[in-house]
């Protein structure tokens, strides 16, 4: 019984130190992380919000020149009240239109400062301009003659000193020729330490160009008398006392034989000289074009304008739309003031003013 119980002790004993031994070899299983899988963002391209742009408007394309949507503009210096005048000024452009297939409207301005800004503008195509206002004009680069008007038989007149045949001055003049001979430089310094009489100081042919020939002559005078008028400056000489001598215009008549002057002193062509005659220097009223107008078109107009003239009926209309005689019409270049310029070139003259006063001829 004791070895049976022994023994029993003893395989209890082994069981349990097998047990224990397995326990403690067996490890607590340590729980695997698990390894994290990326997730793949998706990113949504997300459209802008609509914002509403508005398109661009497009500038729109001017008319060519010449088009009725883009009219060739000629200018005229007519007050409201001349209709007539107005009237023609638009007959004028018409046949102008219908001759070259061109728009071509007038544009009326009630004077030369208006007229001026408008061209240095511009805003005008083609003008009809005096000899000053042309100055003044081309001067800024805004105007270039296209064509020159003749008037009472001349493209360009001239002037004449005059004096009192009792005076003593030599006479520097052949009236057989109607032109002057010799040096006018001793023509003109008789006048020196005289006392002339003028026109107005606007004037072009009654007190500019004759003062501006004295000074080329060094030829200086006393404080002229201005007469305002050209039968005034001969009834002034015949008279005698009020100026030692006087001008007047030359190559479109004689002042001499004015109707009134023939009337009320018959005598004056004897008594009141010639002393010294110019060649003609003072251009008429002309024609002038914007120098921005194209060559083609300046070309067009200058032919229509040209052939226009061969019809009298045409001239008479454009002399209404002027006020001034116009006989015939041709080309002119610049060269054509270069005379008058050199004359008034001593004077320094101021052009935009003179040229905004009246009367000027």
């Amino acid at each position: 019984m004791d070895i049976r119980r022994i023994r029993q002790w003893g395989i209890t004993l082994l069981l349990i130190a097998i047990l224990s031994g397995a326990a403690g070899c067996a490890q607590p299983k340590t729980q695997e992380e698990p390894t994290p899988t990326p997730t793949e963002v998706v990113l949504q391209a997300t459209e802008p919000a609509s914002t509403s742009t508005p398109r661009p408007t497009p500038t729109p394309t001017e008319a060519p020149l010449g088009e009725p949507a883009n009219p060739i503009t000629m200018a005229f210096v007519l007050q409201p009240e001349e209709t007539t005048a107005i009237d023609a000024a638009q007959e004028v452009v018409s046949l102008i239109s219908s001759d070259t297939s061109l728009a071509v409207e007038s544009v009326i301005y009630p004077d030369f400062l208006s007229l001026s800004t408008a061209v240095i503008d511009g805003d005008v195509d083609l003008f009809w301009l005096n000899p000053l206002e042309y100055l003044y004009l081309n001067g800024h680069g805004a105007a270039d003659v296209m064509l020159v008007t003749n008037h009472l038989g001349v493209y360009v007149y001239g002037i004449r000193y005059l004096a009192n045949t009792n005076r003593g001055f030599t006479s520097y003049y052949d009236a057989d020729l109607d032109g002057s001979y010799g040096d006018p430089l001793s023509a003109l310094q008789q006048f020196a330490g005289t006392r002339p009489c003028f026109i107005n100081p606007q004037s072009l042919p009654g007190y500019l160009t004759p003062l501006g020939l004295l000074q080329n002559t060094s030829t200086p005078t006393l404080d002229p008398v201005f007469v305002y008028g050209y039968s005034a400056v001969i009834r002034a000489l015949y008279i005698g006392g009020i100026c030692d001598f006087g001008v007047s215009y030359a190559l479109i008549g004689d002042a001499r034989t004015a109707g009134d002057i023939l009337q009320d002193i018959p005598d004056a062509e004897n008594v009141v000289g010639v002393v010294w005659q110019s060649e003609g220097i003072i251009p008429n009223l002309n024609l002038s074009v914007s120098p921005v107008l194209p060559l083609n078109l300046q070309v067009q107009l200058q032919e229509a304008v040209l052939d226009l003239a061969d019809s009298p009926d045409v001239l008479t209309r454009l002399s209404t739309a002027l006020n001034y005689e116009v006989g015939a019409l041709k080309v002119e270049a610049d060269s054509f003031y270069t005379p008058l310029r050199s004359i008034l070139a001593p004077l320094g003259l101021d052009y935009q003013s003179i040229t905004q006063e009246t009367p000027f001829h």
